[in-house]
């Protein structure tokens, strides 16, 4: 009895059959995940080109203003903007990174999968050649061995396409951080003045906050200087726009030169610059100005008043104080 029962239902040729249905499915998901990366690659592309032309767009803004306000302030708006797109661009290059990663992964498994298949297709195919039946079982094996070959044939191929995809997520990350670069130097330049190097008011004013904050918080003496550049209409009416120009670059160079790396310089009108000294005193801070006026006595002069910051300020009447220290300063 146990001679002539049935053997079970392996369905030896079909487990090919059923494996190779399956990777299909496989192929077909991973085919629309390549046309969606693919896209996103397209999309990336136009976007990239977008950023290219708003750099120009600000660089030939920039370039043309000169001095006037309302130039710097669309070219600024326009670093702005193109730096939030860089932004956005790098997380949409992160996440299809991570996509291609994620391909690449199933791209190997899609591969093991073939090449089961494949050696499933071989042991079938010499079994049915060992069998005493070699007339049709003879072509069926013949068959399965070419099924095994094309299974092989195709795995190598996802194989390549998985490496491919790993190349590509590379060359995204990649990009990704140099999108992040260029966004964070385009922040840069949007905050600042391109005549004089110095903060621009609307940043400035911002950081002002930030440090009165800290300084709130960690219980630490702030002191800020209002600086105004004596004559520079008188200047620019005698001499030029030019000549004006390089007082004020005159000026912010010195007074850099009295204040430390971490100290935060802003230019708040065309003649008027504010610095933010964290740490230290007025009457400390009155030395260091009053040098750096004598310094630039044969080539301009500047007025400054002092403040230091009180409990129940607020930005602008820490402004103000100073401000009327230097009139009062002047009327000496």
């Amino acid at each position: 009895m146990g001679t002539n029962q049935a053997p079970p239902p392996d369905d030896r040729a079909n487990g090919p059959q059923r494996s190779g249905q399956s990777l299909t499915d496989r192929d077909k998901a991973l085919s629309a995940r390549d046309q969606t990366l693919s896209e996103h690659d397209q999309t990336l592309s136009d976007r990239d080109q977008q950023a290219s032309d708003d750099d120009q767009a600000a660089s030939d803004g920039g370039s043309e203003a000169g001095a006037d306000a309302a130039i710097h302030a669309r070219t600024t708006a326009a670093r702005a903007e193109t730096a939030r797109d860089r932004e956005e661009v790098g997380d949409l290059r992160e996440t299809t990174a991570g996509e291609r990663d994620t391909a690449a992964a199933q791209r190997d498994d899609l591969a093991a999968g073939r090449d089961e298949a494949a050696d499933l297709a071989d042991r079938e195919a010499q079994e049915l050649r060992g069998s005493d039946d070699l007339a049709d079982e003879h072509l069926t094996a013949q068959e399965l061995r070419a099924h095994a070959a094309a299974g092989r044939a195709r795995a190598a191929d996802d194989r390549r396409r998985a490496a491919r995809h790993r190349e590509l997520a590379a060359q995204d990350r990649e990009q990704s951080a140099r999108d992040r670069r260029l966004a964070a130097r385009d922040r840069e330049l949007a905050a600042t003045d391109e005549l004089t190097g110095a903060r621009r008011r609307g940043v400035g004013l911002d950081e002002l906050q930030h440090a009165i904050d800290r300084a709130r918080r960690e219980g630490t003496k702030l002191t800020i200087a209002y600086v105004d550049v004596d004559d520079l209409k008188s200047l620019n009416d005698s001499d030029g726009h030019r000549a004006g120009d390089q007082l004020l670059c005159d000026v912010a160079e010195a007074l850099r030169r009295h204040m430390r790396s971490y100290d935060l310089l802003v230019r708040v009108g065309g003649d008027e610059f504010l610095c933010v000294l964290p740490g230290i005193t007025v009457p400390e801070a009155r030395g260091r100005f009053e040098q750096m006026g004598a310094e630039l006595a044969d080539g301009g002069s500047v007025s400054f008043g002092l403040s230091e910051l009180r409990e129940d300020d607020t930005p602008q009447g820490f402004i103000d104080r100073a401000d009327h220290d230097l009139l009062a300063n002047r009327s000496r």
